[in-house]
């Protein structure tokens, strides 16, 4: 992931901001009577190294979506970014998860950052389809808006979610540094996002701390947590989102989707490890311990 890469991250600030009065006050409204539900993934799942690891040795490819779903609950499909999977497709991905993994899928790129792609009807169409598709393992889907998408733009925003359906769970990822005041989302922006139950994708990554904010609009969250190689800020960062979920989970959070990225995913296992520890020990998250394949 290149966006907010830096080559030394030794002098970061990871501090995660206070909660704004609105948040606290947007959770304790929620209806909770359950426990949070925690959502782990990661933005892929045929990572050929993790053949040994979370996966056997010598696991054939089109077996990786079958171990993945065992690790874990969800996944942040970037595929569907680049390339809207077919019908057929899906009907092969879904005879291999348990009944409750969610994709929880990325807008695809003609839509968010095309010229006029939030205008799109008959693109936006067909991503309606590709949801119906996923049927009950439809996750909450995510809106990346590319990094020049500033708030001057926010009219084109208002349409496209002014027709977006109720059905569809929906998350937004600002980019530009004009939606964000004090590390949080703006405050009437926020208040037209809990309107329409719509989230805040949450990016904690080195270069760009202005991104990482606590404004929460829905009875989700959804976390993406781009590490450095294992970093010991990684650990050290991973548990303090712990605790912070802990405080939303007490307030009312109903669900967390926490992905953990990894420069080109290869220690994502390990990462993955580190956060299934922190997530049980501090919220109660009741995640299955994982224990590595030996080659």
């Amino acid at each position: 992931m290149e966006f907010g890469k830096v080559s030394n991250v030794d002098t970061i600030d990871w501090t995660l901001p206070a909660d704004s009065k609105t948040t606290e006050l947007f959770l304790r409204s929620q209806v909770h009577t359950t426990k949070t539900i925690y959502y782990l993934g990661s933005p892929a799942w045929g990572v050929k190294t993790w053949s040994g690891t979370l996966y056997p040795p010598k696991t054939k490819a089109a077996d990786y979506l079958y171990y993945y779903s065992r690790v874990f609950q969800s996944v942040e499909l970037n595929t569907a970014h680049y390339r809207i999977p077919s019908a057929e497709q899906i009907e092969k991905w879904l005879a291999q998860i348990p009944i409750e993994f969610l994709f929880c899928s990325k807008v695809h790129q003609d839509i968010s950052h095309k010229r006029n792609g939030l205008k799109d009807k008959e693109l936006i169409n067909v991503w309606y389809q590709y949801l119906d598709n996923l049927g009950g393992h439809r996750g909450p889907c995510f809106l990346q808006l590319p990094p020049h998408f500033s708030y001057e733009n926010k009219y084109e925003l208002f349409q496209f979610l002014q027709q977006w359906p109720s059905d569809y769970e929906l998350a937004i990822e600002f980019r530009h540094p004009s939606w964000f005041t004090d590390r949080q989302i703006l405050p009437a922006l926020s208040d037209y996002l809990r309107s329409k139950k719509i989230g805040c994708v949450i990016t904690d990554v080195a270069g760009r701390r202005d991104v990482l904010h606590t404004t929460i609009t829905s009875s989700f969250s959804m976390v993406r947590f781009i590490g450095n190689d294992l970093h010991p800020s990684d650990t050290s960062r991973m548990h303090n989102w712990s605790i912070r979920l802990k405080k939303w989970s007490d307030l009312g959070l109903n669900r967390v989707f926490f992905f953990v990225h990894q420069p080109d995913d290869l220690l994502t296992p390990q990462m993955t490890r580190i956060a299934i520890e922190h997530l049980n020990k501090n919220c109660g998250a009741e995640l299955a311990p994982l224990t590595f394949f030996e080659n």
